[in-house]
C-alpha cells in the first residue's frame, strides 16, 4: 500500500465515523423536539438504517485512485430536506411513530383538545358526553395521517448531517496531502529504479 492509499484509507475511516456521529446527533436533537411536544416520547432515535449503510471503498481504476462513499439512496432527503409532496403509501410512517413512543403523548394531547373544544361549544352548560382517549390503533392511524398531510403540504427541513461534515475543509486538506504524497511516491519510485538491482 503506497502513501496515497494510506491517506485515503485514513480519510475514508474518519469520514464514515464522523458522518455516523453527525447523523446520530442530528437525529437525537430531532427526537428530543418530538419528546417535548408529546411527553413520554423517546429522545433516543434508535438504530438508524442510514447510519449503518455508510461505508467507503477505495477504487483503483484506469482513471486513478478514487474514494467512494456509499449511503442509502434517501440520504439527500435527510441532509437537504424534502419539498412539499405526497408520500408513498409504502412508507412505514406508523413504524416510525411507534419507535418514537409518540402515541401516549398524542393520545393525551388529542383528548385535551377535544375536551377543550367540547367545553367551548357547550354554551348552555348542559351535561356533555364523557370523552375518552383514542384507542392505540386509532391514534396511530390519526398521527400517520397528520404526518403525511404535513409532508404533503410543507415537506420537512434537512438536518445537514453530511454537508456539515464534508464542507468543513477536510476535502481541501485531503487534496493537498495527496499532492504531497504523490510527489513523494514518485520520488521513491525514481530512486528505486535508478539505484535498484538494474544498476548492478
Amino acid at each position: 500500500m503506497n502513501e496515497v492509499e494510506i491517506i485515503l484509507e485514513a480519510f475514508g475511516t474518519k469520514v464514515v465515523e464522523d458522518l455516523r456521529k453527525s447523523l446520530s446527533e442530528k437525529l437525537q436533537a430531532r427526537a428530543a423536539s418530538y419528546k417535548s411536544k408529546y411527553p413520554g416520547g423517546s429522545s433516543n432515535p434508535g438504530d438508524s438504517a442510514l447510519s449503518a449503510s455508510i461505508k467507503y471503498l477505495i477504487v483503483d481504476s484506469s482513471d486513478g485512485i478514487k474514494l467512494n462513499v456509499y449511503l442509502n439512496d434517501y440520504w439527500e432527503a435527510v441532509d437537504s430536506g424534502r419539498k412539499a409532496a405526497g408520500v408513498s403509501q409504502d412508507a412505514r410512517i406508523d413504524k416510525w411513530i411507534k419507535s418514537r413512543n409518540l402515541i401516549p403523548g398524542f393520545q393525551k394531547s388529542n383528548l385535551e383538545d377535544r375536551i377543550d373544544t367540547q367545553n367551548r361549544l357547550n354554551k348552555t352548560n348542559r351535561k356533555t358526553k364523557v370523552l375518552k382517549k383514542m384507542k392505540f390503533a386509532d391514534a396511530v392511524k390519526a398521527m400517520d395521517f397528520l404526518v403525511r398531510r404535513k409532508l404533503k403540504n410543507k415537506g420537512y427541513q434537512g438536518n445537514q448531517f453530511l454537508s456539515s461534515v464534508l464542507e468543513d475543509g477536510r476535502q481541501e486538506k485531503l487534496a493537498t496531502d495527496i499532492r504531497l504524497a504523490m510527489k513523494k511516491d514518485i520520488e521513491i519510485v525514481l530512486k528505486t529504479n535508478r539505484y535498484g538491482d538494474n544498476n548492478t
